[in-house]
């Protein structure tokens, strides 16, 4: 048997997701697909988009215009516009990362690490879970989402490199900040301080290296199926976790983040510790936002596609009515908020 880098060197997925394309008849496969294997080739698949026999269905399923009569559109466009919605966020257009903000040059250090940890995760949530692929299987260059995030945080850190010549007592505070944020903060804001202050903290995207690990343990199985499988149960985590995580209440809440992040990656629920001076509103709505992860505890993202077209428009009622937060990324639901699914969608475990 191969050796892991071997089996990934060979980028077996590629051939076996044009296969696949062509071979299914499980319209929920080819959009876990098109919107989340990396490195097929554009061209190839739009040629078997354009020869599938649902394409009138795929389309309907998923174009922006549910009012076009798809059988007096040509092949082309069709075609075309089927990738180009699979492969693009329909929601996302800006930057992860807020090239606005500005690091706190006075204060305490330690509510300073939590601006630093509240504005890192914030634009870690904007990323795309499609990015996270494309980079743990060294498609980094495709990755423009997460790379705006590392382009911005070289930004802060030489930033503050300026400011410590300008004004060594921030460099003091920012000591102090290094040494809070090594405290269960975000690794990556930990390694932007570090780094400005010239300690050894190694790559930015080390932060998200057991993450990365973890995308590349499912491709290693080498079995496409269940691939597929993880990655839309990931997928679907992270669509409840970017839409209704309530940076206002919970930005600098370090336990609540630890154990929501625990439950994107892993599945697994635990009982998060809750403030002692929280309201019982905001402890019901902590467990209301948990809650919403237990629809995919099981993989249950890959039951039938009604299923999954159930929890994304619960998800959307509920952002209408979560008092306006700003919207974040999903492909899951950006497409879905798109489209209206037949009674009879395959089941997409088929």
């Amino acid at each position: 048997m191969g050796s892991a880098s071997s089996r990934f060197a060979t980028r077996w997925w590629e051939a076996e997701a044009q296969r696949k394309v062509v071979t299914t008849k499980n319209t929920g496969k080819v959009e876990v697909i098109c919107s989340l294997i990396p490195g097929v080739d554009e061209a190839a698949m739009v040629g078997y988009l354009r020869e599938r026999s649902d394409l009138d269905t795929l389309f309907q399923n998923l174009s922006r215009d549910q009012h076009a009569d798809p059988s007096n559109l040509p092949v082309d466009f069709k075609a075309n516009e089927l990738w180009r919605v699979l492969q693009m966020p329909l929601e996302y257009s800006g930057s992860p990362w807020d090239w606005n903000w500005r690091p706190p040059l006075e204060g305490v250090p330690s509510k300073i690490a939590a601006d630093f940890h509240a504005t890192v995760c914030q634009a870690i949530f904007r990323i795309p879970f499609s990015d996270s692929v494309k980079y743990a299987l060294g498609y980094t260059t495709k990755a423009r989402f997460l790379n705006n995030l590392l382009d911005g945080v070289f930004d802060i850190r030489d930033n503050l490199r300026t400011e410590y010549r300008d004004c060594p007592s921030i460099q003091e505070i920012y000591v102090e900040v290094e040494k809070a944020l090594n405290q269960g903060h975000h690794p990556l804001a930990h390694w932007i301080v570090a780094s400005s202050l010239n300690q050894r903290a190694g790559a930015p995207y080390d932060a998200f290296a057991a993450n990365f690990d973890q995308i590349k343990r499912i491709f290693a199985s080498r079995n496409f199926n269940v691939v597929l499988k993880r990655l839309a149960a990931l997928d679907w985590r992270f669509a409840h976790g970017s839409q209704m995580y309530n940076w206002q209440k919970w930005s600098t809440d370090l336990d609540f983040w630890q154990c929501v992040d625990g439950v994107l990656w892993s599945g697994k629920f635990t009982t998060p510790l809750v403030p002692p001076h929280s309201s019982s509103e905001d402890r019901d709505e902590r467990l209301r936002f948990l809650d919403g992860f237990k629809t995919d505890a099981k993989d249950r993202a890959w039951g039938s596609w009604s299923k999954v077209v159930s929890l994304m428009n619960r998800l959307i009622v509920q952002e209408r009515n979560s008092g306006g937060r700003e919207s974040q990324y999903s492909v899951k639901k950006g497409l879905l908020m798109s489209m209206s699914l037949p009674k009879d969608s395959p089941m997409i475990s088929r």
